[in-house]
């Protein structure tokens, strides 16, 4: 049984109000935001590689929120599908067929975002 689809929209939302509240009530949670904020920054490696080696940890720690995020800003980096799902695969190698759970949830992303067309 197909559960009902994940909505993006509704998850970034979730991610950035309960990111507020954390750092409104303790200053690490602010701190930690600004140091991931910084290490994804331009640099030495191109946002887009960085956000490619987001996704694929993302995949091996298996956290959908945090594919989620990395979809995007590797949407918003300018990677494309093909570097997008190599990552995705990357993620999967790392993590073992125990993440293949979170390669689903990443394809249903991309196709939410309109990235890719369901067979």
């Amino acid at each position: 049984m197909k559960s009902e689809p994940l909505k993006s929209d509704q998850m970034t939302q979730y991610h950035r109000e309960w990111n507020a509240v954390m750092a409104d009530n303790d200053d690490f949670f602010q701190q930690f935001g600004a140091l991931d904020d910084k290490v994804y920054e331009e640099g030495a490696i191109d946002k887009k590689h960085k956000e490619l080696m987001g996704l694929a940890i993302s995949v091996t720690t298996k956290c959908n929120e945090c594919i989620l995020y990395h979809l995007k800003g590797c949407l918003k980096a300018g990677a494309n599908k093909s570097a997008i799902i190599e990552a995705i695969k990357i993620g999967v190698i790392a993590g073992g067929s125990i993440t293949y759970p979170n390669a689903r949830f990443a394809f249903e992303m991309l196709q939410e975002l309109e990235v890719i067309q369901a067979g």
